[in-house]
């Protein structure tokens, strides 16, 4: 298991952000990412970036942190292709739970595809339980698993 450096991101990690977008299967517009990270005021999104501790890769992975009412919403998690399963998105979600409960929230919630298996395991795998599905809820018409954990996020052995 990668244990990397959490870190909130900030407008100076636009350019490795951008890098680890660019290479992910489900990524999100360029002008988003900009605008959340050079906003004065990160209010509604929170950006948690996992870190190498060695000259690797300056940024290994992000996490999106939206908020709604009195539960945290996982608006978005992707890890560098080249250090997916080792445990680098393991350590951002726990991280994203850890703000989440900072932030006064009892709940994470999250949408995923239904095609991501992988997603689907390391979410159920943190305690995240699948509520309902949302039938073609992506512009590609797949469907989407809508799942929730109590905070604080506990990984199931």
């Amino acid at each position: 298991m990668y244990l990397p450096e959490i870190n909130f991101l900030t407008a100076n990690n636009i350019p490795d952000v951008l890098r680890i977008n660019a290479r992910a299967d489900y990524a999100w517009p360029e002008s988003v990412i900009r605008e959340d990270l050079q906003s004065s005021s990160q209010n509604e999104m929170t950006y948690i970036g996992a870190f190498a501790t060695t000259t690797e890769a300056p940024l290994l992975g992000y996490a999106v942190l939206g908020r709604e009412k009195r539960a945290g919403i996982l608006m978005l998690l992707i890890v560098d292709k080249d250090f997916q399963r080792q445990g680098v998105g393991t350590q951002l979600l726990l991280a994203v739970g850890d703000c989440a409960m900072y932030l006064h929230m009892r709940r994470l919630r999250l949408r995923v595809k239904k095609s991501n298996i992988g997603a689907i395991a390391l979410y159920s795998k943190m305690s995240f339980i699948s509520e309902t599905v949302r039938r073609g809820y992506y512009s590609t018409g797949e469907d989407a698993i809508e799942m929730s954990a109590a905070l604080p996020l506990k990984i199931k052995l």
